[in-house]
């Protein structure tokens, strides 16, 4: 169904996300209905915008009533996102205060005051610097993926919920808009990054501040131990640990109280504060700053990434607004009839050589066509061009299959048996051969609609199989009129099934 378009249009910074979410939205609603937006009003607004394809696309967008309507539920979805956000960074600070209670608390449970401070610390920051070493692992060797399990859940859960929750059109759309862009050039990933650092800092700050809390009001005698190692290890490591809190003037034990500690003599309320400063440094030093500072990196590596983001404009629902935005585009509509003198026997089928292993389908006068099986059926190999209705959208169809990149390794125009092929069919199909490289079929679709119309299916069948051959089609389905009441779809995933020059999708 089309959507109506507002009065005026809006002229979208070329820099702006949010206006290039806004066209995607737009683009996913076209597709999805098989038609594009049509008023012409947006059409004029685009037209006369200044800057290349893409700024226009935009400006045309944004045009939309469709477009203010998602705009509308992007500032909403902001708030929404926003109070998210605070609320899990709470979630993540209550976690960390969690955690510092518990690794505090376990030795006044047998009623003693010695704490364990490797134990302690090993507790509070060993999970989370392993899941660090894992982040820049994955963010090595994943350049395409990584982003952290943190960040990514947190997304997932979001999206999830939003599409459980979100009513209407508009911001259905803009949240199947916005997981797609961030799919692209790596947003995504780097804004995952951001909230799993922000997330961690979170925690650590909730454990920091409850150290903090606990080593202010309760007195503990620091010790530490080991069977394995040997104790020069574990000096040396602690002593390693020490040098930047060191550097930032907070006391730190020595070698002698460390050693001292070992033997379980540290009872006195200097080293009482060392240890504590030790390990509040650690915390500060080894668990908050680098999340902050990673954090602080993946969110300027996003902001980048939002600003390099481009519209992908080979994609069929951009490539068919190009005639129609680009001033000098050429417009095709339905052709009259040749001149006798130039009317010549079509070419022979050619046998072209397969460019890509995408399927393109599009629909030709289909009735129903809001409800057909091209709209509910999506294979990832499988890219629907659109639905031919009028002048209009036969451009756009073909400018869509003429500039989809990569190039297809087929073409399927799904044509209704209801409907009688005429002039305007076969000047389409040879208008589409002409144009593209790949093969192109025809699909007869909609038998049960011509049976019950009376349609003589044989005489049918026959008058498109000779359309097809005059068009120079590669191929018709079915190639005999079909027995039954077969589905359409079938018809054509058992040709892909055995033909030997496309691919099966």
């Amino acid at each position: 169904m089309n959507t109506p378009i507002a009065n005026g249009a809006h002229r979208p910074s070329k820099d702006c996300f949010t206006h290039r979410l806004v066209a995607e939205a737009v683009r996913l609603h076209e597709d999805r209905t098989g038609r594009v937006i049509d008023d012409a009003s947006a059409w004029q607004a685009g037209r006369h915008a200044d800057g290349d394809l893409e700024h226009r696309i935009l400006v045309r967008a944004a045009a939309t009533r469709l477009g203010a309507q998602v705009q509308e539920a992007l500032s909403s979805a902001r708030h929404v996102a926003g109070w998210l956000l605070l609320l899990v960074m709470i979630l993540a600070g209550l976690g960390g205060m969690a955690a510092a209670a518990a690794a505090l608390a376990a030795p006044l449970v047998a009623g003693g005051s010695r704490i364990n401070i490797l134990w302690t610390l090993g507790s509070l920051l060993g999970l989370q610097l392993v899941m660090l070493l894992l982040w820049l692992l994955f963010m090595t060797l994943r350049p395409r993926g990584g982003g952290g399990l943190l960040g990514q859940g947190v997304l997932g859960l979001g999206g999830g919920l939003a599409r459980r929750l979100i009513r209407g059109q508009a911001s259905i759309l803009a949240v199947q808009a916005l997981f797609r862009l961030m799919s692209r050039d790596g947003l995504g990933r780097w804004a995952a990054g951001t909230l799993t650092h922000l997330l961690w800092a979170a925690f650590c700050t909730g454990a920091l501040l409850m150290c903090l809390w606990v080593l202010s009001v309760r007195q503990y005698d620091f010790v530490w131990g080991t069977t394995l190692l040997a104790e020069d290890h574990l000096v040396g490591l602690i002593t390693g640990l020490a040098l930047l809190p060191g550097w930032l003037g907070l006391p730190m034990p020595d070698e002698a109280l460390i050693r001292a500690s070992r033997l379980d003599a540290a009872g006195d309320a200097l080293g009482r504060v060392q240890w504590s400063s030790w390990l509040l440094g650690c915390l500060l030093l080894y668990g908050l700053l680098p999340r902050l500072v990673l954090g602080l990196g993946c969110a300027l590596m996003m902001k980048r990434a939002r600003r390099r983001l481009r519209l992908d404009l080979n994609a069929p629902g951009y490539a068919r607004l190009a005639p129609r935005l680009l001033p000098n585009s050429l417009r095709l509509g339905v052709m009259d009839p040749p001149p006798l003198t130039l009317i010549q026997p079509p070419d022979p089928p050619r046998q072209r050589e397969r460019q890509g292993i995408t399927l393109a389908l599009l629909g030709y006068e289909l009735e129903q066509a809001d409800d057909h099986w091209i709209q509910h059926q999506n294979p990832p190999e499988w890219v629907a061009l659109g639905q031919v209705e009028d002048r209009h959208t036969r451009r756009d169809v073909l400018a869509a299959a003429q500039h989809l990149q990569p190039p297809p390794a087929l073409i399927v125009a799904v044509c209704s048996l209801a409907r009688t092929p005429d002039r305007g069919a076969e000047g389409f199909l040879s208008t589409l051969r002409d144009r593209t490289q790949a093969p192109v079929w025809v699909l007869l679709d909609q038998q049960d609609l011509a049976q019950t119309r009376g349609i003589d299916l044989a005489a049918r069948h026959a008058s498109w199989q000779q359309l097809a051959t005059q068009a120079g089609v590669d191929r018709l389905l079915p190639a005999t009129p079909a027995a039954g009441n077969p589905v359409a779809a079938d018809i054509l995933r058992d040709a892909l099934a055995t033909s030997k020059e496309i691919p099966t999708p």
